[in-house]
């Protein structure tokens, strides 16, 4: 009997540290989320305050260098320092625009935290749903969530958005369009920052002439 309970308190305790660090991620993006919604809302601010406060929120949000060199896939990890640093520069820029394009539709929203799910010890997977202004309806968006190894900060590596059913994951699916493009190009990452400069040119052409935002790399 004393070796059952004593198994049964060891796992409890194994538990314990995981289930405490979801809280803790469910926390960080209830209110980190929320701050940045709110730079999208804010009224007081140009549309150039407006980009800069996002971006400046944003990457003490995500922690864009790795999402960088992760949407890269196997190429990510064969480039120098130097081409890596000429690339994220142009990323980082696309990055944002990407991010504001689509919690655009969240501004002045309230986000609602549901609860979350461990991925390892260190990953979690935070729930939550905000009502987006396009639809009318609440969406639910979730957020890959990485702890620090010291246990003591967060950091988002992936925003999930329920499109009719299907979560599109940002960084994801750059990633797989990234890794194609590359490809079909012989690795050429002059080439891919190229493409994503005129993503990034069409974007703003886009959104200044109401036609939304197509962001999808194409050969």
């Amino acid at each position: 009997m004393r070796f059952v309970r004593a198994l049964a308190l060891a796992a409890t305790v194994a538990m314990a540290p995981a289930a405490f660090a979801d809280k803790k991620s469910e926390a960080y993006v209830q209110t980190k989320a929320d701050e940045v919604l709110q730079v999208l809302n804010d009224r007081t601010l140009t549309d150039v305050q407006r980009k800069s406060k996002f971006s400046e929120y944003m990457h003490k949000f995500a922690h864009m260098p790795s999402i960088a060199r992760r949407v890269l896939g196997a190429e990510g990890r064969a480039l120098s320092e130097a081409d890596f640093d000429k690339y994220y520069r142009t990323f980082e820029k696309y990055s944002i625009a990407v991010y504001e394009v689509h919690l655009d539709q969240f501004r002045g929203e309230a986000i609602k935290v549901s609860g979350s799910r461990d991925e390892d010890a260190r990953r979690s997977t935070v729930e939550s749903t905000i009502k987006s202004s396009q639809t009318g309806k609440d969406t639910k968006v979730f957020w890959d969530v990485l702890m620090s190894q010291d246990g003591q900060s967060y950091r988002v590596r992936d925003v999930g958005i329920d499109i009719n059913g299907s979560v599109l994951w940002l960084a994801q699916d750059q990633q797989a369009q990234f890794e194609s493009f590359l490809g079909r190009n012989n690795g050429n990452v002059d080439k891919l920052i190229a493409r994503i400069n005129s993503m990034i040119a069409d974007m703003d052409a886009r959104k200044k002439d109401g036609r939304g935002s197509a962001y999808k790399v194409k050969s």
